[in-house]
């Protein structure tokens, strides 16, 4: 749970108006029916109007249904289509998709996720995201927050890379970072004060015609509405966009090798999503600076490398992506332990996703995979 937001105008109190010749359109934007989390939206037009739909069925993921560690060069990929349609997706399970956007396209056209909660890393580049909560901007380093059912239009200023984990499990701030009243906790590797909301802007008037695409995962319903999706006099609650840096973060360090869970950025039923970054290593005297061997008994472990130097993996660069899957042992390849000693700091930066449902490869994972990979734990004699 982020924490509570007021802005713009919205009546003294809920379901009431406060000028019986400007009745504002009320709508409630919350999970779990009645009982999540959830806002109040105080509309200046009708917020359920639609003028015409039309369906648009999506070509559906083909999985690879072959089991091993796996290395992915994403920046092979290339540019493809917009924010929306350009989702290069590389993993997936029923629940959950992960991938790379890699854009310098803008449209029109607004974007609706009915189904899933969405997170972005944004690996470079800049542009904002605007919603009727107001226009978020972004540059590298950030993660989006962006929660399902939120209308809004990307704005690329430049050509920008992205890696995404998109869900229809609600993700969310870790229970653990949170005190009885809803307040990050000491001690937690970001505050309250490091997120950022929307910059709340006044309402658009203008009637015209303006397209939604909103996305129901097998298909997207194309609407067309006539008055405009930013019309929000004013909002109240808990639920909304917001984005965190990557330079605010404060990693947790310790006498030994700290593992993963203390790098959590966000959690959901199915998964984790975490932030290895620039850090001091452990200062035990006979410390061992690398991740110890371990095995996946029953998850998947993917990572997506952003910068610095990875100094567990051979053969890594920037933009790369490997996936270690459950039941097979991995860690640092051979030699990296002993090279290790005595390193006192990293300069990396990965954005790991740990799934406890197991993610399927796409056949374009399989297209830019390293085919060696897979043997980088041989001997070396």
């Amino acid at each position: 749970m982020v924490y509570y937001v007021k802005r713009g105008v919205v009546p003294e109190q809920r379901h009431t108006y406060d000028d019986r010749n400007h009745i504002q359109k009320e709508e409630l934007f919350g999970l779990r029916a009645f009982d999540g989390r959830y806002s109040l939206l105080y509309h200046k037009f009708d917020p359920a109007e639609v003028e015409s739909t039309e369906v648009e069925y999506r070509e559906i993921l083909s999985p690879v249904d072959l089991i091993e560690h796996r290395h992915l060069r994403t920046g092979e990929l290339g540019k493809l289509d917009n924010f929306y349609t350009g989702r290069q997706v590389l993993f997936f399970n029923s629940s959950t998709s992960t991938g790379i956007i890699d854009t310098d396209a803008n449209t029109d056209e607004y974007f609706r996720n009915a189904l899933c909660d969405e997170v972005f890393f944004v690996q470079s580049g800049s542009g904002a995201i605007q919603s009727p909560f107001g226009i978020l901007k972004f540059r590298a380093g950030d993660f989006i927050y962006i929660p399902k059912g939120t209308t809004y239009r990307a704005t690329m200023n430049e050509r920008s890379f992205f890696f995404f984990t998109i869900s229809t499990d609600h993700i969310d701030i870790p229970a653990g970072y949170m005190n009885g009243y809803g307040q990050l906790k000491e001690g937690m590797p970001y505050y309250s004060r490091d997120i950022q909301i929307p910059e709340f802007v006044e309402p658009e008037d203008k009637i015209g015609e303006f397209h939604v695409r909103v996305d129901y995962g097998h298909y997207y319903l194309h609407t067309i509405r006539h008055y405009p999706v930013f019309d929000l006099e004013g909002y109240d609650g808990y639920l909304y966009p917001f984005s965190i840096n990557i330079d605010k973060f404060a990693p947790i360090v310790g006498k030994l090798h700290m593992p993963p869970p203390v790098h959590t950025v966000f959690e959901s039923d199915h998964f984790m999503i975490g932030a290895f970054l620039p850090r001091l290593f452990d200062f035990h005297e006979r410390s061992i600076p690398v991740p110890y061997y371990h095995n996946n008994i029953d998850s998947d472990e993917l990572i997506f490398y952003s910068s610095g130097n990875f100094m567990s993996r051979k053969g890594i660069g920037e933009k790369s992506i490997t996936m270690h899957v459950h039941g097979m042992i991995h860690g640092p390849q051979p030699g990296v332990v002993e090279k290790s000693i005595g390193a006192q700091k990293t300069d990396e930066v990965a954005i790991m996703v740990e799934s406890y449902k197991w993610l399927l490869p796409t056949e374009k994972a399989e297209s830019i995979k390293d085919k060696n990979y897979q043997y980088s734990w041989k001997s070396e004699k």
